[in-house]
C-alpha cells in the first residue's frame, strides 16, 4: 500500500514538473513582452505606448511581436523591425546615437548645474553668517551725543546684561 502511494506521488510530481516549467517560461515571456511593448509608442494611438493602446491593430502588432519572442528572435531585433516598419518616431526610449545622445545628456547637465548652484548658495550663505558672527557690535556711543545721553545709554545697556 505504501509503495503504491509513493509511486502515485512520484507520477504526479513528474506530471507537474513540466507544467511548472511551462508556467515559468510563460511568465518570463509575459515580462519580456511587456518590456518590449513599453519601448514602442503605438502607431495607432498617438501619445500612448503600445502596451496601453486598446486598438485592434495594436493588439495584432503585440501578437506579432509576442510570436517572434516565442520563436527565439532577440528583443532588440524585434524592436528594430518595428522601428524599420513604422519609423524612429515611435521609439519611446531614445537611441544613444546622434540626437539621442543629446536627449540623454542634457537632463544630466541640468542636474549637475543645479547641484553646483545649490553648493554655491550654501557656501555663500555660510560665509555671510560667519562674517556676521565675526563682526563686533558697536559698544561705544557716538561722539556727537551729549554726556547725559551717553550716560543714559550706558545705564540701560548695563541693565540689559
Amino acid at each position: 500500500m505504501i509503495h503504491r502511494l509513493i509511486a502515485l506521488i512520484a507520477i504526479l510530481l513528474l506530471i507537474a514538473a513540466p507544467s511548472a516549467r511551462a508556467d515559468e517560461r510563460k511568465d518570463a515571456l509575459d515580462k519580456q513582452s511587456y518590456d518590449l511593448y513599453q519601448q514602442v509608442f503605438s502607431p495607432f494611438c498617438p501619445g500612448r505606448s503600445l502596451n496601453d493602446c486598446p486598438s485592434s491593430k495594436a493588439h495584432e502588432l503585440k501578437l506579432e511581436m509576442r510570436a517572434q519572442l516565442e520563436s527565439g528572435v532577440p528583443p532588440q531585433a524585434i524592436l528594430e523591425g518595428v522601428f524599420a516598419k513604422f519609423g524612429e518616431k515611435y521609439r519611446a526610449i531614445p537611441a544613444y546615437q546622434g540626437f539621442g545622445k543629446l536627449v540623454w545628456w542634457v537632463p544630466l547637465g541640468f542636474v549637475v548645474l543645479g547641484l553646483l548652484a545649490a553648493c554655491f548658495l550654501v557656501v555663500r550663505r555660510g560665509a555671510r553668517s560667519q562674517q556676521k558672527k565675526n563682526s563686533t557690535p558697536v559698544t561705544t556711543a557716538p561722539e556727537h551725543l551729549s554726556a547725559d545721553i551717553q550716560a543714559q545709554i550706558a545705564r540701560e545697556l548695563s541693565e540689559l546684561e
